[in-house]
């Protein structure tokens, strides 16, 4: 009967994400005009109702060149054939702002409350767009798919009745302490505070990066969020406490999230100590008997799938292409370049 729950959770996600990624043309072409325009407004930038463009800031007066012409040629074409360049802006009261899916950083800087509401209003379109993403990133549905293998395979073959055995033989290793920081240090709320910190500290400050990473991460949160309890609706697996919404782990899944996102945008320094978190969260939650197995690995795969497509999909990028530093040594060039991956 698990086996038959986990599969028909494996299916029924797969239909549901497959629906996602072809119930809506216009949804899934603004997906795509993400990726290409993300990054114009640091190369060009507002100049009143008809839309100007200055030179962007670089080391070199020939980069700031190549890209404000970068940016003229990005904002004809998306005007059409012979038509006028598109404003950036949208008029709103006292002032305008750009598109989520063009601008990096503050809808209106400098004014908190107004760039709020702004982003509150942006938010579910912005999660859709994510959801589009995760349908198409192959890594992401890889991980996806193998998070239902492993709730199959783990309770086709008694890895998780394994698993309780030893803890039933052993005993719990940890201590009410130590129980205390996984449950706490795992819990979904406690990550969306991080994410919620760190938004209206850089909004109040005006810290682009920050600001940009908290946007990712609430969303990722938020998408892992909704895919972790619809497959515990869906399948309906008892856990080990007798909650019958064990599989996959919610915990589990959402530190892994946490821990993916500030792994792409920090680096290892940052992204490493949170996996160890996530790793013992999961291993608490098994200890604590309040989930099994294969509950827990589906979760880690689940929250690092998720956490990948969503920030893969947040990253600054022009037609397609990786904006990244450019140094040359031998001719003293410094500045940015594009790169594509095939």
């Amino acid at each position: 009967m698990r086996r038959l729950a986990y599969l028909v959770g494996l299916l029924v996600g797969g239909v549901l994400l497959a629906g996602c990624s072809h119930a809506d043309q216009q949804a899934f072409d603004a997906a795509i005009q993400r990726y290409e325009l993300s990054s114009l407004p640091q190369l060009a930038m507002l100049d009143g109702p008809g839309g100007g463009v200055e030179q962007s800031r670089t080391d070199t007066p020939q980069m700031s060149e190549c890209w404000a012409a970068l940016g003229s040629e990005l904002l004809v074409a998306q005007s059409g054939e012979g038509g006028a360049a598109p404003p950036l802006g949208v008029p709103g009261e006292g002032g305008g702002f750009v598109h989520w899916m063009k601008r990096r950083g503050p809808a209106y800087p400098g004014d908190f409350w107004r760039s709020f509401g702004r982003d509150a209003k942006e938010f579910a379109p912005m999660m859709w767009d994510d959801t589009l993403a995760t349908a198409k990133n192959p890594l992401a549905l890889v991980m996806l798919a193998g998070a239902g293998v492993t709730g199959i395979v783990l309770s086709g073959n008694r890895g998780n009745d394994q698993v309780a055995d030893h803890f039933t033989r052993h005993g719990s290793q940890l201590n009410t302490f130590w129980d205390t920081v996984g449950d706490v240090g795992g819990n979904p709320g406690t990550h969306f505070g991080v994410a919620g910190a760190m938004y209206l500290t850089s909004l109040a400050r005006g810290d682009t990066k920050t600001y940009e990473v908290s946007k990712t991460l609430f969303s990722a949160l938020a998408l892992n969020g909704l895919a972790t309890m619809g497959l515990k609706v869906l399948a309906r697996t008892e856990s080990p406490n007798g909650d019958e919404f064990g599989w996959p782990s919610g915990h589990t899944s959402s530190t892994f999230c946490l821990a993916t996102v500030m792994h792409e945008a920090y680096g290892p320094w940052v992204g490493v100590p949170l996996f160890i978190l996530a790793s013992y969260v999961g291993y608490e939650r098994i200890d604590a008997r309040n989930h099994d197995f294969a509950d827990v690995i589906s979760g880690a795969l689940i929250g690092i799938a998720i956490g990948h497509a969503v920030s893969q999909n947040h990253e600054a990028k022009i037609f397609g292409m990786d904006v990244l530093p450019y140094t040359d040594p031998q001719r003293g060039a410094v500045g940015l370049m594009l790169t594509k991956r095939w």
